[in-house]
């Protein structure tokens, strides 16, 4: 009787031990998760797992490292720092699950009794190396391990969602300064286009990403002259719209003060490299109408060349120079000369066009899209852009997206 009545005893010390250890691993485990809610750091997540480790569960001595970007140490208390220091990446990685450091012949032994790694989706997140720790009753060393494996897993998965959630955030920041940029780039494309017993334009602007390096311009100089140029600027992006930006603010000074396009575009080459540096490039075709005379004169600096149709049949416009920006001193200029007659019309455009590549790898190219302007120039110019990009839809086929910016630029001369 007396010995039934002393194991009964034993049970209830063993069940009060396993109520207590449970109890005190249930607050441990809230301790965390309303740090965690509390939105604390990464460094104070791991300084309140070490102190559970030590406090609660009486770990001598601890180090955990966490693979984010990259291996780091984490956080270790009662090992020295030239241990944690000698411990490599590859010593971390080939632990995949909780292990005796004893019985895996590790040279850590010495130091650690067991380590503890954490894993999510067959991906490393932490790893953590435990010396002893202290009997706790109603509890045994699986369970204890386990309970760890726990905790590290809580705080791992908490501190990877702060670094995703961060990365939201600068991607929702870049975003928005995209689309502003983006809002700014097309500030600076001309809203309206003349539409008069003169001249009749219209463009597309298509970017291939949010913000794209093509760029299109039209200004009336005097009662006389219209200015009108199509670019295409390296790069894309945020460092696009501010060089386009520059680029079209420089364009339009110089343009009232040089009545002379050879001059113009050697003092345009200078303030490109002075904006640049050298580092980006501009290809650019622009074009100086004097209603007057009649006379078109232009320049092209490296752009694909305008597709002109007249009378006289298709005529490629590729005289000028090399591209902006490439020489401190342009080598070479010409500038071309056209009499214009009524109902002439021209065709401007990036190479987004012509290098537009269909299903089998062919590119679009200029003696297709001459052949397209012989045949489609009578339409109404906002017609003959819709026919056109209706065209390389077709042309391009299942492939979902065009592979550079696209933009057009089409004028009717009256």
């Amino acid at each position: 009787m007396m010995a039934k009545l002393a194991d009964i005893n034993n049970n209830v010390d063993h069940l009060q031990a396993k109520l207590q250890l449970k109890t005190a691993q249930l607050n441990a485990l809230l301790e965390i998760t309303q740090a965690i809610n509390s939105n604390l750091s990464a460094k104070a997540l791991l300084e309140l797992f070490s102190s559970v480790m030590h406090d609660e569960l009486g770990v001598n001595n601890l180090a955990i490292f966490t693979l984010f970007d990259e291996w780091r140490q984490g956080i270790h208390y009662g090992v020295d720092e030239e241990v944690i220091s000698s411990i490599q990446k590859d010593t971390i990685l080939k632990f995949k699950h909780i292990s005796h450091l004893k019985l895996n012949k590790s040279p850590l032994a010495s130091v650690f009794k067991m380590v503890v790694p954490v894993y999510h989706k067959d991906q490393p997140m932490a790893v953590c190396f435990l010396g002893n720790a202290g009997n706790l009753k109603g509890e045994t060393e699986e369970e204890r391990l386990n309970f760890i494996q726990i905790i590290i897993n809580i705080i791992a998965v908490a501190i990877e969602n702060k670094k995703l959630f961060k990365e939201k955030l600068e991607q929702q920041g870049i975003k928005k300064e995209l689309e502003l940029a983006g809002k700014m780039q097309t500030m600076l494309i001309p809203e309206k286009l003349p539409a008069n017993e003169f001249l009749e334009m219209d463009a597309i602007y298509m970017p291939h990403l949010d913000i794209g390096g093509d760029y299109y311009d039209y200004l009336q100089l005097n009662e006389d002259e219209y200015m009108f140029c199509m670019g295409d600027i390296s790069g894309h992006g945020i460092a696009a719209a501010l060089l386009m930006a520059n680029f079209q603010a420089s364009l339009r000074s110089l343009i009232m003060q040089q009545d002379s396009l050879k001059d113009f575009i050697s003092l345009f080459n200078t303030k490109i490299n002075e904006i640049t540096r050298g580092e980006k490039f501009i290809t650019l075709f622009l074009a100086r109408y004097n209603t007057y005379n009649r006379k078109l004169h232009f320049i092209n600096a490296g752009q694909t060349p305008p597709v002109f149709f007249s009378k006289r049949g298709v005529q490629l416009l590729d005289k000028g120079c090399t591209i902006l920006g490439m020489f401190e001193k342009l080598p070479n200029i010409q500038v071309g000369e056209l009499s214009i007659e009524h109902d002439d019309f021209l065709f401007c455009y990036t190479d987004g066009l012509t290098e537009l590549e269909n299903e089998q790898g062919e590119q679009y190219g200029i003696d297709r899209l001459a052949t397209f302007v012989q045949s489609h120039h009578q339409l109404p110019v906002s017609d003959f852009n819709r026919k056109i990009l209706d065209e390389i839809i077709r042309f391009k086929g299942s492939k979902s997206i065009f592979n550079d910016d696209v933009s057009f630029l089409t004028a009717r001369f009256l």
